[in-house]
């Protein structure tokens, strides 16, 4: 019951403040327009720290079961690689950067859809709430507002062409993975061929054939949907 009802303000409180920040983001960018640099540091910092939270404490926790305990590693899905990629921001030259940022709005939209449907799933199942959830929450929902402030702030310009470039570069890595779990005979980001394979922790379907395309089309479907979602609010401004 505990767990339940933590979930459930942890769940509302994400959504009300993730509403706000959506609602009156052009009052909020305005104010930090000046600060920018700044602001991307607090960002980064607060998504890498939580991400770093939860993987030393899933460590510690249930040990080295293989190279995706807990699917915490950069290997175990998009949203770990993108957390433990962050410091990047800061050594990537301008061109590379302007295509990271571009990637990092694109996934706002997966990256707040991420704890909500944990949420949801955690109260459904009425699961013993732990202190991990916590930070991934916070993690997922600080990336995704830095998605939003990076568009609405200026600091990259947001076109269909270079949208659809980053999808092809997010599909690329996708594709990395399913090539290494053939050789290596793992299951990075859940895509394999030979039994092994999930979407997030969920069977789908019995065919991994299908399950890795239902994989790609939801991430491409994400990532376009993101491109929409910001072009949206970036002409509300």
């Amino acid at each position: 019951m505990v767990g339940y009802i933590i979930s459930l303000v942890l769940f509302v409180l994400i959504f009300v403040s993730y509403a706000l920040c959506c609602l009156f983001k052009t009052k909020f960018v305005a104010f930090l327009n000046k600060h920018s640099k700044i602001i991307n540091l607090v960002f980064v910092c607060i998504s890498f720290i939580c991400y770093l939270i939860v993987v030393i404490v899933a460590y510690i926790q249930n040990g080295l079961h293989d190279w995706n305990f807990i699917n915490t590693l950069p290997t175990a899905n998009v949203s770990p690689f993108m957390f433990a990629t962050l410091p990047l921001y800061f050594i990537l030259r301008k061109k590379a950067k302007e295509y990271y940022l571009n990637i990092i709005a694109l996934l706002s939209v997966g990256m707040i859809l991420s704890p909500v449907i944990s949420m949801i799933f955690n109260i459904q199942r009425n699961y013993s709430f732990h202190a991990f959830f916590l930070a991934d929450y916070v993690a997922h929902l600080s990336l995704s507002l830095w998605g939003i402030y990076i568009v609405s702030s200026k600091q990259i310009e947001l076109e269909l062409k270079k949208s659809l470039i980053c999808v092809a570069i997010m599909a690329s890595v996708a594709f990395t993975m399913l090539v290494l779990n053939l050789i290596f005979d793992t299951s990075f980001f859940g895509l394999s061929l030979r039994g092994k394979h999930n979407i997030y922790n969920v069977v789908i379907t019995k065919s991994s054939f299908l399950s890795c395309l239902i994989y790609f089309v939801g991430l491409v479907g994400i990532m376009i949907g993101g491109h929409f979602f910001q072009t949206l609010f970036k002409n509300n401004d």
